[in-house]
């Protein structure tokens, strides 16, 4: 054996022999405060968080990330007049809905959400539903995580040249992704831990024999671990029931 073939085996076998280390603990959940909630009002409007829908033309992951604190207010995701339907449901967050020309005989497309929980590890987890105008009314879960990141604030200038500096703070809803629960779906949701459960379909095509698979209750294990998520602290209370 050649001494670069005993160092490489000794160097294998002291690898081998480690000891597997633990896994590295969640990041802590700081709360931050903005002002608006996906649990109380002022609500974050249905509009930001549909911005954030892939389109059924679609595929992937488009909108990943919208900076909140310009986003409200802003006139790009203006409600355009139109109120917000909120719906309030026994045992349950709010239903937020936004239904565009509702007032002036609009289309019928509609767009809301309700907050369903966050992991221990920080991830949010919200119910969407979106209606195109027609009968279809189509469910996803969605994730996300509530994060603190900074832009590009003024520039300092230094005679003929100047520094750009992201120096500008500003709260970010970063989308992780999402799971279909499909056309008029509707059962129990429940974030436990890092474990989401998906209940039985008690919907529209509940007893339907093309979608078996929503007939039976089932667990996601939620494994994305954010670095420094954030929440906002109304939503860390439990939703109360309407009286």
């Amino acid at each position: 054996m050649t001494l670069f073939t005993a160092m490489l085996f000794t160097a294998l076998v002291s690898v081998a022999s480690e000891p597997a280390r633990p896994a590295q603990p969640a990041a802590p959940v700081r709360t931050i405060e903005t002002g608006y909630s996906f649990t109380r009002a002022p609500f974050v409007t249905p509009r930001i968080l549909q911005e954030m829908e892939t389109w059924m033309s679609d595929t992937g992951d488009l909108v990943v990330a919208i900076n909140l604190t310009d986003a409200i207010g802003s006139n790009r995701f203006s409600t355009g007049g139109s109120e917000l339907e909120v719906v309030e449901s026994a045992g349950k967050c709010p239903f937020v809905h936004w239904k565009p020309g509702r007032l002036r005989g609009g289309s019928g497309k509609s767009f809301g959400y309700r907050y369903i929980g966050m992991t221990d590890a920080g991830v949010q987890v919200l119910e969407t539903v979106s209606g195109g105008g027609g009968s279809g009314v189509f469910g996803n879960l969605l994730f996300l995580t509530v994060e603190l990141g900074r832009g590009i604030g003024l520039v300092e200038e230094r005679g003929d040249d100047g520094v750009v500096r992201a120096e500008r703070e500003r709260v970010v809803l970063h989308r992780w992704g999402t799971v279909v629960t499909g056309d008029r779906w509707d059962g129990e949701l429940a974030v436990r831990g890092n474990d989401l459960l998906i209940g039985r379909d008690e919907g529209w095509f509940a007893d339907h024999p093309d979608y078996a698979d929503r007939q039976t209750e089932r667990t996601l294990t939620v494994d994305i671990h954010p670095r420094a998520p954030f929440a906002f602290a109304p939503d860390l209370e439990p939703c109360a029931d309407p009286e």
